[in-house]
């Protein structure tokens, strides 16, 4: 049975191990071959998610550079490290790459759907590239490093259902041309497609794999590489192409490493149109594709319109990790979810990057708060080789 244990970076249990010092933090055991790293990082601008898999395959899945304004400000959380208030989370994103991964290429950028959070918004905030484009974001890091794959949930359909923020999609669209990355449609059902690309004696052969579980509002049936075009089935409900929100678009990945499993949906959430014409929760149907994992990434940073029911029964992760960047984030709605033990049994533990005091004082006295980590930082879910444990560090 794979067994978990969490430890804050601090433990003094760990000093003795190699270490990779992140900014702010006494450091990370460093990644060795055969294990697979997964970290969230915390900048208070976005979501950020890295990976480096066992071979050494790496993969950006989602940059963003997004910052509250005006009347709105007051739903912003602190910008982290401290003293980087002037400077793009792409910037903080680089250096810590740097710091777990120095390389000048890197193997796979995705981005789960086109919002700014997730892509960066360079109207809020940016860098000229040599050429004269404004990068921020998923773009900056372009600058940075050289990517061998960008793969893209709508491509080449970009905008059939709805553009998103379009000020990070023609950002990305500009890079991509100007650097001449090479790009792929995300495939549904694709088991692989994001492939290690170091392993040529093929050591993680059978232990290591990577399902495409969906995008664009199609998801894997479970099934070979069957999928359901859920899209087209609520498009012609309703008479016309047509989904208001990107977040249901968004693209999600299954990891398994032995004994180990974890899901990553952007933001995926949100309710469409059946045959009937009767509504029904996407999530829902994304969740019971997946089945139990030991870890997931919240979707849509755990707001209230996520972590539904039916996807939180589904799952039934032991860990929960979720991206802040506005207090919201935080709500009841989605950790009464997370924290039902009638849902599923057993002890869970949820790992914010950042807890603002705003849910704090709102729900003082709520249960679901045992279950959560308060630390707040950088996340870092380090899974030994052949994904025979997993431990979490709060950086």
């Amino acid at each position: 049975m794979l067994t978990r244990r969490n430890f804050v970076v601090s433990t003094a249990s760990m000093l003795a191990m190699p270490r990779v010092c992140l900014a702010g933090d006494a450091g990370v055991p460093a990644w060795r071959p055969g294990e697979l790293e997964l970290h969230f990082i915390h900048t208070g601008r976005g979501e950020n998610c890295f990976y480096i898999l066992p071979d050494g395959t790496t993969v950006v899945n989602d940059c963003g550079d997004f910052y509250w304004h005006g009347r709105r400000a007051a739903k912003a959380v602190p910008f982290l490290p401290a003293g980087t208030e002037t400077e793009l989370g792409a910037e903080v994103v680089a250096r810590y790459i740097d710091a777990v991964a120095p390389r000048k290429r890197l193997d796979y950028a995705l981005v789960s759907h086109w919002h700014t959070d997730h892509t960066g918004d360079p109207s809020l905030g940016h860098r000229l590239a040599k050429d004269g484009r404004k990068v921020c974001g998923l773009a900056y890091l372009g600058e940075r490093y050289d990517f061998s794959t960008f793969l893209d949930h709508q491509y080449p359909n970009v905008g059939q259902y709805g553009g998103g923020d379009v000020e990070g999609r023609d950002m990305i669209e500009a890079w991509l041309k100007a650097k001449r990355v090479p790009r792929e449609p995300f495939k549904v059902g694709a088991l692989d497609q994001i492939a290690l690309r170091h392993d040529p004696e093929g050591r993680y052969r059978g232990l290591f794999s990577i399902r495409n579980i969906c995008a664009n509002a199609v998801c894997w049936t479970g099934r070979g590489e069957d999928v359901i075009d859920y899209g087209a089935i609520h498009a012609k409900a309703i008479g016309k192409v047509s989904i208001p929100n990107q977040n249901t678009l968004s693209m999600g990945l299954l990891i398994r490493y032995g004994k180990f499993s974890f899901f990553t949906g952007g933001d995926v959430s949100g309710k469409l149109k059946n045959a009937a014409g009767e509504d029904f929760n996407y999530e829902g149907v994304v969740g019971g594709v997946v089945g139990h994992v030991d870890v997931c990434k919240t979707n849509h940073h755990a707001w209230k319109d996520a972590m539904t029911v039916e996807f939180v029964r589904a799952v039934r992760a032991k860990d929960y990790i979720t991206c802040v960047w506005c207090t919201e984030h935080i709500h009841e709605a989605s950790h009464v979810n997370l924290s039902s033990r009638e849902l599923y049994p057993g002890d869970r533990r949820v790992y914010p990057t950042y807890v603002p005091a705003w849910p704090k004082a709102q729900w003082p006295d709520a249960l679901w708060w045992k279950d959560v980590n308060m630390s707040g930082g950088n996340i870092v879910v380090k899974v030994a080789p052949r994904g025979e444990s997993y431990r979490i560090f709060v950086a």
